[in-house]
């Protein structure tokens, strides 16, 4: 450059506070000083924000900077052993100047690269690794190491030889012991109940423990909170879930299975225990005999109302079935007397059935109506769940449309 190019630059890059570096992205020089210089000051830029921020006052409390003071006017350097020296001077180990060499082999060259090629670094100061062979013969994919090289044999040049399948004009696999299968399982059996007793032997023994007696009992009565915890959340987790009724809980679903309220399941349960159950088991069955009482009674006041009031019907309307035929009249008289016994029938504990006027339909011949509707409404489901089945099939083939799409038509892929 110019000299008052040069000094302008030079004025303009004081005034600004900053430095004024060169480099060249041709010959790479200078690349990395620009590179470490701008890392120093983004660093330094980092340090300073954080040192005048105000979280710092809390830090600097905590730290301790401690200066030692020599104790004497000795000089104490780093110790090398001689015969590593005489290593790194051979080349054995590392290099003379320390700086480890390692092969560019499919790398692109640069600037540090030796001028006098691969020769000068693999001088006896580099041991070809497996990269290095691997480039040399062929390139990855075309080369594969050489397994043999660790072999342990007792003649190392033994280990590239090549193996015969007849020497001596015998088989050599006639020399392999066929049993060899049965006794490599008998091995792995044999280590197995070795590892099984060893495990039981350290079952059986206690395992020491540093802690004090206090120490102790409080870890049990820790351990027994966790549990009781984890009890008391699965309970609470259970609760979401439905509930047999107590009417149904325990009673007996065939003879196979009795329920919990068995009378022999209860006096088992209570002879375990220790408790004598026969006077409970007295005391249920004069429950049961209670209630049988009460619903035979209850039945029979049904029965007699339903006769009552069958018998004030058949009064009612002797008169109405005067003027009607006699198939006619017997067809009026069943229908009153099945109306009568499915009132009677409501004590019983059943479902009460509802009354057509119940679901909208006023008359006989208006449910009638609706079951004929019902039964011609099932024959448009068309294979399908029910009326409410809106589901639609999958018009579109799935291994057909899907990845990437090609140029072209896409009527058969």
């Amino acid at each position: 450059l110019d000299p008052e190019k040069k000094e302008m630059i030079e004025a303009l890059a004081k005034d600004v506070n900053c430095s004024l570096m060169t480099m060249s992205n041709v010959s790479e020089h200078g690349v990395s000083e620009v590179k470490a210089t701008a890392c120093e000051k983004l660093l330094a830029s980092r340090v300073d924000a954080r040192v005048s921020g105000k979280k710092i006052e809390g830090v600097m409390n905590r730290l301790q900077v401690f200066h030692p003071a020599p104790r004497d006017n000795v000089e104490r350097e780093a110790h090398i052993p001689d015969s590593v020296k005489e290593a790194i001077a051979e080349g054995r180990i590392g290099s003379a100047d320390h700086k480890p060499k390692r092969s560019r082999t499919g790398y692109a060259p640069t600037v540090e690269d030796v001028d006098g090629g691969e020769d000068e670094v693999m001088n006896g100061e580099y041991r070809k690794t497996a990269r290095d062979l691997m480039w040399e013969n062929g390139g990855p994919g075309v080369w594969a190491p050489d397994y043999r090289e660790q072999y342990d044999l007792k003649d190392e040049e033994w280990r590239f030889d090549a193996i015969p399948e007849i020497i001596d004009g015998k088989n050599i696999s006639d020399y392999v012991d066929p049993d060899i299968e049965k006794k490599l399982a008998e091995l792995e059996m044999e280590e197995e109940q070795l590892m099984k007793e060893l495990e039981a032997q350290r079952m059986g023994e206690e395992p020491e423990s540093d802690l004090d007696s206090e120490e102790e009992a409080a870890v049990e009565a820790i351990r027994d909170r966790k549990k009781i915890i984890n009890k008391m959340s699965q309970v609470k987790k259970s609760e979401n879930k439905p509930v047999i009724p107590r009417t149904v809980r325990g009673r007996t679903k065939d003879m196979h299975t009795p329920g919990d309220r068995n009378k022999d399941v209860i006096k088992e349960k209570m002879d375990k225990l220790g408790v004598d159950a026969s006077k409970m088991i007295e005391r249920g069955r004069a429950l049961d005999r209670e209630r049988g009482r009460k619903r035979e009674r209850s039945r029979s006041r049904a029965r007699s109302s339903s006769k009552d009031d069958i018998e004030m019907g058949d009064d009612d309307h002797e008169m109405e079935d005067v003027g009607l035929s006699k198939t006619q009249a017997k067809k009026q008289k069943r229908s009153k007397s099945e109306a009568a016994k499915r009132e009677a029938s409501i004590t019983r504990g059943h479902s009460r059935p509802r009354d057509p006027s119940q679901v909208g339909l006023h008359t006989e011949g208006a449910v009638k109506a609706a079951k004929k509707l019902e039964r011609q409404g099932r024959k448009g489901w068309m294979g399908a769940a029910g009326e409410g089945d809106n589901r639609k099939s999958v018009h579109l083939v799935k291994w057909m449309n899907t990845g990437k799409k090609r140029m072209g038509t896409h009527y058969c892929r």
